[in-house]
């Protein structure tokens, strides 16, 4: 019976055909050692479990930054000398009070509030309110220094004039009260932060890797906890900071992200069976694919890395490749098995036809992701190399586990006579109608083809021009999401809620007591606050001396200023700190050789930050400091510094992953001409999706980094196939318009099965909860499709035009 299907194959004559017999020889092997096959694979699952177990979960910022970074080592030594950087800020309002947050009964509340929070709250610094603010007055002999209500006033009168007081200083206006005194605040200062090591934010030491044990969430879950109590009914709360926006972030990211990888299995699954009708093709990739997974979480429990923010994205890579392997390798089983009925020789002609395309996509794309390992981002040179690993793992499992599966079944034969156009007659004659329209249309209008691409990348080029990196939180979110219009509220009414801070060096100790570098700090901030609307609220050292002279000199207004000798500096200080004054700690190290000016910025999109970063850059440069030395810190700065990380990394990943590609290609096809020619449909969904971005105003953040090697990967796994199987087809028939035919009409229907699985795969994205996952769904999706178009109507009009196999045959007749 076998005998009755031609075999159509040219003689072995380079190594692409020899590696071709090759894998066919490992197909058969597969077949006949099939339960070893399963028996290894299933070893292979078990270790690769047990070593990814070893690795542990950092959902930090951290986790971007090597600890030798400058910026983040500047960070870490501002950190052990002025603590964390990180608050929950309580907003609070009572509408139903005449006197708002000074309605002695309401302040009453919130001095018990503030003691509960105190004592209850996890990974807490120190909680400051209105009941406890530090607050100076002026006496004949001195000043005094207390908390703002530790003598709890008698009376509403009495609580009204100390309003009138707190609203004459500009320390608490905007942080701990509105300019209307409407509104107050509760502020958290925490001891934690996002970018400490994971085992320093676990609660308890003993009780798993859950998040629910980590901070932020225990600090969050405490304060929601307490802010719920039917004691404080009557006043409404807003809680913000990075605190509840971080403890959010993880609680969503982490489940929905496994949420939707499961639907999008069953959405991948469900189109599997529709296509192939066999349930090992279900069954079948998603096996490979989840032992790749382990194998990549193995790697990173081996080198002792971790399951990093950058992670969630392995599970997409891997779906797309692999499933587009198993794609194009079921479809060839499925074809051969109908017209042999022999699952042996089927899966060995199926080797045949698509073992080498299959090792050739995995090594380009393994390759063009190790490109990225030269990034500056920690994690996503991390996720170069685990995820290589795991697309090389879905090749060799595919190779070697799916033959072996499909080695299992009913042993069905096909009646004798049964041709490819009457099997394509009841299996695929919508596919044959589509890839023949395509055919001839290529055919027909290949430099009209050439053109409109030629358009389009123009278009995309421009567009890319207008592509910019940046970043947001608040962006990340969804527009209805309870965090995002917390956030706003809360910006909106008091100080900004992102953080920018400079750190002023003098050098020597007590050199922040000199006024002239006093005058800096506060020429500096100054400026800073000439940014418009952007920087909403700054505290600094200057501020506490200005009040001290102030409140020293019987409030006299005269006296907000900073004092004109070190000496009067010196005494001003000694007497707050005589007087009980806790505070300084907050702006001065504790030899008074640094200081830092804190800024508490608009929320908006980090290039607003970095861009006040500039103005006070190119203000310094024109007007140096000249008794200290000035460096940006904190949160803030870090984030900008990510960010100049994500054009690099997306520049260079770029430019070193085009090469790798290219010199892969040129050798995989013996030919620079061909090689090179192959990168143009490989680039285009890159171009175009990034294109699309900039015209679209959709900024390039770390999630979107991840788009140019997954569209590369998806574009050069279907043109290798494509350009494998056309150059076969012409060697076969000599003409290239008819190896167009056979090779889109055999490869063609993969590529279409592979497009829609992972279209409606990806598609998934828009149930997240995460604005930026929606956007990530839905860019993926049109690359994919994008590299489908490209490889349809463009690699064949390039192809049909350059001639790159050679010379046709001509017609001896």
């Amino acid at each position: 019976m076998q005998d009755d299907v031609p075999d159509n194959r040219p003689p072995p004559r380079d190594y692409i055909e020899r590696l071709s017999e090759y894998f066919e020889d490992i197909g058969g092997w597969s077949y006949d050692h099939r339960w070893w096959v399963l028996l290894g694979s299933f070893l292979l699952f078990g270790i690769a479990g047990l070593c990814a177990s070893r690795a542990h979960v950092d959902m930090t910022f951290a986790s971007f930054f090597e600890e030798s970074d400058p910026t983040y080592s500047a960070y870490q030594q501002f950190r052990d000398e002025f603590g964390s950087d990180e608050t929950a800020y309580i907003l609070y309002e009572v509408p139903e009070s005449e006197f708002g947050p000074f309605d002695i009964e309401v302040m009453r509340k919130i001095d018990h509030l503030t003691q509960a929070l105190e004592e209850e709250v996890p990974f807490l610094s120190e909680v400051t309110s209105l009941t406890n603010v530090e607050y100076m007055e002026g006496l004949p002999d001195g000043i005094r220094v207390y908390g703002l209500l530790d003598d709890f006033p008698e009376s509403q009168e009495a609580l009204l004039e100390i309003r009138e007081d707190v609203l004459k200083r500009p320390l608490y206006i905007g942080g701990l009260v509105s300019e209307d005194a409407k509104y107050a605040a509760v502020i958290l200062e925490m001891s934690g932060s996002a970018v400490d090591p994971p085992e320093d934010l676990k609660l308890d030491p003993e009780g798993g890797e859950w998040i629910e044990n980590f901070y932020p969430q225990v600090s969050e879950t405490a304060i929601a906890e307490i802010l719920a109590r039917p004691e404080y009914k009557g006043i409404t709360f807003y809680h913000s900071g990075e605190v509840p926006w971080n403890s959010t972030y993880n609680r969503i990211m982490i489940p929905q992200t496994l949420l939707l990888t499961v639907m999008t299995y069953i959405v991948i699954g469900a189109l599997l069976f529709f296509f192939f009708r066999r349930w090992m093709g279900v069954f079948g990739p998603f096996i490979i694919v989840t032992i790749s997974i382990t194998i990549s979480a193995a790697l990173i429990g081996i080198m002792g890395w971790k399951l990093d923010l950058t992670f969630p994205f392995v599970p997409n890579l891997l779906i797309a490749i692999g499933v587009a392997d198993s794609v194009h390798v079921i479809s060839e089983f499925n074809n051969y098995y109908h017209k042999l009925g022999d699952r042996r020789e089927a899966i060995r002609r199926t080797m045949y036809l698509v073992g080498t395309p299959c090792l050739l996509t995995s090594l380009t794309t393994a390759g063009g992701l190790l490109a990225m390992s030269i990034s500056n981002i920690k994690s996503m040179a991390h996720l170069a190399v685990y995820s290589a690993m795991g697309i090389m793992a879905a090749f060799f499992l595919t190779v070697t586990l799916l033959m072996a599966l499909f080695a299992f079944g009913r042993r069905g034969f096909v009646p004798k006579g049964k041709n490819d156009d009457e099997y394509r007659a009841r299996e695929g004659r919508i596919f044959d109608t589509i890839l023949g329209a395509i055919v001839r249309f290529d055919i027909r209008h290949t430099k009209a083809i050439l053109l409109c691409f030629a358009l389009i990348f123009a278009a995309s080029f421009a567009g890319m021009y207008r592509l910019h990196v940046d970043t947001s939180f608040i962006d990340q979110w969804r527009e209805d999401a309870l965090v995002r219009q917390t956030a706003l509220k809360v910006d909106y009414i008091m100080g900004g809620m992102n953080s920018m801070i400079y750190l002023f060096d003098t050098g020597e100790a007590d050199g922040i007591k000199e006024p002239a570098v006093l005058r800096e700090i506060e020429r500096v901030q100054n400026k800073a606050e000439e940014e418009g609307e952007f920087v909403r609220k700054s505290y600094s050292i200057v501020d506490v001396i200005k009040e001290l002279n102030r409140v020293f000199h019987g409030d006299d207004p005269a006296y907000y200023k900073i004092p004109e000798t070190r000496e009067l500096v010196a005494q001003l200080l000694l007497v707050y700190e005589i007087s009980g004054g806790e505070d300084l700690e907050k702006y001065v190290s504790g030899d008074f050789s640094r200081a830092t000016l804190e800024m508490r910025c608009q929320v908006g999109p980090i290039s607003v930050m970095q861009k006040l970063d500039d103005n006070i850059s190119a203000y310094l440069d024109e007007q140096p400091l000249q008794a200290t030395q000035v460096q940006a810190t904190g949160v803030g700065a870090l984030w900008l510094k990510f960010a100049s990380y994500i054009t690099t990394s997306q520049i260079q990943g770029m430019l070193l992953a085009f090469c790798i590609i290219a010199a892969m290609l040129c050798f995989i096809f013996r030919s620079v001409k061909i090689g090179l020619l192959s990168m143009i449909p490989n680039l285009s969904p890159v171009f175009f999706t990034l294109g699309y971005m900039g015209w679209a105003g959709i900024d390039l953040d770390y999630t979107r980094l991840l788009i140019a090697p997954l569209a590369i990967g998806i574009a050069v796994d279907d043109t290798i196939h494509l350009v494998t199987r056309y150059h076969m087809e012409f060697r076969r028939c000599g003409d290239y318009a008819k190896a167009l035919e056979g090779c889109l009409l055999n490869v063609g229907r993969a590529l279409i099965g592979t497009t829609v699985i992972l279209v409606m795969g990806f598609i998934m994205n828009v149930f997240h909860g995460m604005e930026t996952q929606v956007i990530f769904g839905k860019l993926i999706a049109w690359t994919i499709f994008s590299a489908l178009i490209a490889d349809f109507f463009l690699m064949p009009a390039l192809i049909l035009t350059l001639k790159p196999f050679g010379p046709e045959k001509t017609d001896p007749s």
